[in-house]
């Protein structure tokens, strides 16, 4: 944990990508603070719903942009792909991050060409916004139809004082 912290206390401008580093002109930061108003914009499109389990907290701020940018990507991935299927945003905090899980409840049989979810663009930055901060990623079908993006972010409960 001590490494990670020196890395967010050196590097943390370096961890956001380009599009990532908030930009005063186009409005507020990305932050899950303003996760209600993402989860809105979405729902006017399909049904939306997210859950929160653990204990909130202020994250790094590199962390709380990835952890937005990364919902708003498998939501904008979830309308593309599953128009009108009710999605869920899961968040869980812990000591160790935050666990970020959204899942769609597309089509229980899988078109033809639906291997091409996982290899998306979108989905190959999601991988790399987790990896850059020393994240995990996972996404693929589930079980009886549908797909899940799942991420796990490091932020250990003492890098925030």
């Amino acid at each position: 944990m001590a490494q990670w912290r020196r890395m967010v206390q050196e590097h943390g401008h370096r961890l956001l990508h380009g599009a990532e580093a908030p930009d005063p002109s186009t409005g507020p930061a990305p932050s899950l603070n303003r996760l209600d108003a993402l989860v809105e914009g979405f729902a006017a499109n399909q049904p939306v719903r997210w859950s929160l389990a653990g204990y909130p907290r202020p994250l790094p701020g590199p962390v709380d942009v990835v952890a937005y940018r990364i919902i708003e990507e498998a939501l904008t991935n979830a309308c593309r792909h599953a128009p009108g299927a009710p999605v869920a945003v899961r968040l869980r905090y812990d000591a160790t991050g935050i666990t970020i899980e959204v899942r769609d409840e597309g089509a229980a049989a899988a078109p033809s060409g639906a291997s091409a979810r996982h290899t998306g663009q979108g989905l190959l930055g999601v991988r790399r916004r987790a990896e850059r901060l020393g994240g995990t990623f996972s996404a693929g079908p589930r079980a009886g139809g549908g797909f899940t993006v799942r991420v796990v972010l490091p932020a250990p409960e003492e890098m925030i004082g």
